[in-house]
């Protein structure tokens, strides 16, 4: 890791918020979203909690940033690829490496909860360079990813999709956004709680499913 890459400022402001964002997810896994105390997560990084509310003004800002932490390593990870891989592989392999990130059963639950009960959407987060390279030192390149919402990333590789001739175009892609959305959020919602760990596996077998209804047959 090059260090003198940035600043000490920006070094400092990036390491800060993604070890607060890492703290709080962490204990998403065993604690209920309203019942982690903040302090407690501060006390792990060593800052106070006010600097926690300078970086997320509310608790839901954290699960937003971290949500877009995580696509932007599917970004990474899909640019980095080797292979002859079509728009639709690239929207399975996505789908993959979310399902993996949010294997946790009530890391999952917990998010779903406190979106749908707050009736929030996602909002777009601006990372800095910093960020992105401090979060996933490991993955060369990663500034140079663009970030964007799930919804902007499965339209995008729908529209190289029906571009490229592999996609029925009986459905309007936003609709097709929308299945691919239920898939992923709604998938582990009907798996049982002792099969949940095989949630990454339900979600190739709904994939093919959906590329048998909109993938052209050659």
């Amino acid at each position: 890791m090059d260090d003198n890459k940035y600043s000490l400022r920006e070094r400092k402001y990036a390491k800060t918020k993604i070890g607060l964002a890492n703290a709080f997810m962490e204990r998403l896994k065993t604690t209920r979203f309203s019942d982690i105390p903040i302090k407690d997560v501060c006390y792990s990084v060593e800052v106070s909690e006010g600097t926690f509310y300078n970086y997320f003004p509310q608790k839901l800002d954290v699960i937003n940033y971290f949500q877009y932490l995580h696509l932007l390593k599917v970004e990474w990870e899909i640019k980095n690829k080797s292979g002859n891989f079509n728009s639709l592989d690239l929207i399975e392999q996505a789908m993959e490496s979310l399902a993996e990130a949010i294997k946790h059963p009530y890391f999952f639950y917990e998010i779903v909860s406190v979106f749908t009960s707050e009736h929030i959407k996602p909002q777009q987060e601006e990372l800095t360079l910093a960020e992105k390279y401090y979060a996933f030192p490991d993955c060369r390149g990663i500034e140079d990813i663009e970030i964007e919402s799930l919804e902007s990333f499965f339209l995008k590789h729908l529209k190289a999709a029906q571009k490229e001739g592999i996609i029925i175009n009986t459905l309007p892609l936003k609709d097709m956004v929308v299945i691919l959305k239920t898939i992923l959020i709604g998938t582990p919602l009907a798996v049982e709680l002792e099969d949940f760990q095989s949630f990454p596996d339900i979600i190739k077998k709904q994939m093919v499913l959906f590329r048998k209804n909109f993938e052209v047959k050659l």
